[in-house]
């Protein structure tokens, strides 16, 4: 590419003669021109302006970027074309990328009295249509009452290179900072909001349509002019005629289709808004519980403390690893039944605390997701026994009753759990049933991160580090994009502990506290135990270790307690 905005350059190449390289913008922008001609205009005064011209092409020879014999084209692109396209587009934040200065700014060389001429035209156009993008920004801020934005991005115009002088050459219009009516701003925001259908859902003023046109606020096929920095689909930020639009909007749509616009409008919500917006959100926040825990608990944030709404945010924050928070959330209304049950039990195991066998036989007499859970449950209690093989046998019915439930995540739970079960009794089936955990998960963040830490771990027992490494760093990443602290310490517990097995004492201890992070943000007392008792082996800690031991003793982490003990007569002195 040929740089021409703040210089004058053949990018990637260290060429940097002068008449050459303006011979290629020349023909760049004006297109293909007879051989003569551009002898004549470029070397006006030499004896032999051809041969100056057979020269200066054979100088540009070895980059290929003139074609031609007596009519010569330049076969680059130039930096021009994409700031042209982002101009026509309304990309300013592209704009600025590509202005990084007037044209051929800079560039010193005699030139001819025609050569002059042009080149101080072409640059002040180019810094002309540069202001106009602007002005015309600035023009849509101000039609919609938006001021101070609009003498911003004059301001910001005006400070650009070569756009004052262009100015006071051409002085074209300044745009007006008037607004245009409420009524007709509302028009906008209507068709902003939702695309394609405002007409039919709304009754608008079709003089405030024509007054839109006009401002160039809607486009020939009707769709509102985007502003840079105002989203419409933003939650906030957005001006009252646009939550009011909004609001009147979501009241003729159905009320999962309003969804996105009703939250836009909340701050002007009644009581039958509430209602309305309301039932949809909590509907919209299960549909995300499996796939997206975040975004589910965000919905859930406003509404009224029902019980529903309440459970369902405890399963929310479950999902996250915020387990003494979803804890919290049971408690606060004193929940009960079978489905707070299936909750409570699993956040009691994943906490240490004592009752989590308690809440299985309540579970078992409730919906189909309850059992579900109620079963899971018993698997893990039994897997933290060490009984392997009636844990892989109550992980296969829980996915039965999650796969009844349409419960895809608490699904591929059971499943990654059956698989870590089967391969902890050294059955041949775990791969079989992780590659259907894997791909149950689909392209879900946090149900894939659980299942590629499952595959690490086997890769790692099969001796095959580097691979297990990959997919812990894979995991990892997924977790973080999901949010899920519980799987992010996880994750990093096993890098730790792959880096110890390594020799690599340092890695290791930096991926033991970022494991040891999580699981503490998230109250995740297993887990704190597990990390803890790592530390003490890296450092060769004997009474530390004694302690984590202990701590997962408490939280009847039987297995893993004994696994560690196993290793502590490594310390003692024999």
């Amino acid at each position: 590419m040929l740089r021409t905005l703040g210089g004058l350059q053949l990018e990637g190449e260290a060429f940097s003669r002068i008449k050459p390289l303006l011979l290629v913008a020349y023909l760049a922008l004006e297109g293909a021109q007879p051989r003569r001609r551009l002898a004549e205009m470029f070397w006006p005064e030499a004896q032999d302006p051809l041969n100056s011209l057979s020269v200066a092409l054979s100088q540009l020879r070895p980059f290929g970027v003139i074609e031609g014999e007596e009519v010569l084209r330049a076969v680059i692109p130039t930096d021009l074309e994409p700031l042209h396209r982002a101009l026509r587009e309304g990309q300013l934040s592209e704009v600025r990328r590509l202005y990084r200065g007037a044209f051929l700014e800079g560039v010193e060389a005699p030139l001819g009295e025609e050569l002059e001429e042009w080149v101080w035209e072409a640059r002040e156009q180019i810094a002309l249509e540069v202001y106009q993008g602007y002005a015309a920004q600035a023009r849509a801020w101000f039609a919609l009452g938006f001021t101070e934005r609009g003498q911003a991005l004059l301001s910001e115009a005006l400070g650009l290179s070569g756009v004052r002088h262009a100015l006071e050459v051409h002085t074209p219009p300044s745009p007006c900072p008037e607004p245009l009516p409420r009524e007709v701003r509302k028009a906008y925001w209507a068709y902003a909001l939702l695309p394609g259908r405002a007409a039919e859902v709304l009754s608008l003023n079709p003089e405030a349509l024509e007054q839109l046109y006009e401002a160039r606020l809607l486009d020939g096929t009707g769709q509102a002019k985007p502003l840079e920095g105002l989203t419409p689909n933003a939650l906030t930020g957005l001006p009252l005629e646009a939550q009011e639009v909004a609001l009147a909007l979501a009241r003729r749509l159905p009320p999962r289709k309003a969804l996105r616009l009703y939250q836009i409008g909340r701050a002007l919500w009644s009581a039958e808004d509430q209602e309305r917006a309301g039932q949809a959100l909590l509907a919209e926040a299960r549909s995300l519980l499996s796939e997206n825990p975040a975004e589910s608990l965000r919905l859930l944030q406003g509404l009224p403390l029902e019980t529903q709404v309440q459970l369902l945010r405890a399963r929310a924050l479950e999902r996250l690893g915020r387990y003494q928070e979803a804890l919290e959330a049971l408690e606060e209304m004193g929940l009960q039944g079978a489905e707070t049950a299936a909750v409570r039990g699993n956040l009691l195991f994943r906490l240490g605390q004592p009752g989590a066998e308690a809440q299985i036989q309540e579970a078992l007499q409730g919906s189909t997701w309850a059992q579900g859970e109620a079963l899971n449950l018993q698997g893990l209690l039994a897997f933290s026994r060490g009984e392997f093989s009636s844990a892989a046998a109550l992980f296969a019915r829980a996915a039965v009753r999650f796969l009844a439930a349409a419960e895809t995540a608490r699904q591929v739970d059971a499943l990654n759990n059956r698989a870590v079960a089967l391969f902890e009794q050294g059955s041949p089936e775990a791969e079989a049933v992780l590659g259907e955990a894997l791909k149950a998960a689909g392209e879900v963040p946090l149900l894939r991160a659980r299942a590629l830490l499952n595959l690490g771990v086997m890769r790692e027992r099969q001796g095959r580090g580097e691979e297990a490494q990959q997919l812990y760093r894979q995991s990892l990443e997924a977790a973080q994009k999901a949010g899920a602290l519980e799987a992010e310490g996880r994750a990093w517990n096993n890098l730790g502990a792959l880096f110890h097995r390594q020799g690599k004492p340092e890695e290791a201890e930096a991926a033991y506290r970022n494991a040891l992070a999580r699981a503490r943000e998230g109250r995740e007392w297993m887990l704190t135990a597990a990390v803890l008792a790592n530390l003490a082996e890296l450092r060769g800690d004997p009474e530390s270790l004694e302690e984590a031991i202990a701590l997962l003793q408490e939280a009847r982490y039987t297995v893993l307690a004994e696994r560690y003990r196993g290793r502590l007569g490594a310390f003692r002195p024999r």
